[in-house]
């Protein structure tokens, strides 16, 4: 369980790092089209998701969640798309959330 919880643990910093980093050079980036970090920060968030997966970790679907959220409200920002994006992702919690309670109680 240490193992684990150290990996665990490593992945989270890397994830923090990486946000600033990434937040750091969109604000750096002149003209950088508007959407951009929303974008960066869902790949991110997707990324660290699957990071877990492979090494076994668990992962509690809100942070996938919200990385899908977050690219597609960027890519729509992106493409002019007034997505309901607020609303999509309080639906997909909600869900997220009952769907993890129904399985915990098998």
């Amino acid at each position: 369980m240490g193992i684990a919880l150290n990996t665990a643990s490593r992945i989270d910093a890397i994830g923090w790092g990486l946000l600033f980093l990434v937040t750091g050079v969109v604000a750096l980036i002149p003209g950088a089209p508007g959407g951009t970090w929303l974008v960066a920060l869902g790949v991110l968030l997707l990324g660290l998701g699957a990071t877990r997966i492979r090494v076994g970790l668990a992962t509690d679907g809100f942070g996938l969640i919200l990385g899908a959220g977050a690219v597609a409200a960027g890519l729509g920002i992106m493409a002019g798309i007034d997505l309901p994006v607020f609303a999509l992702l309080l639906i997909a919690c909600g869900a997220a959330i009952i769907t993890g309670q129904i399985r915990a109680r098998r």
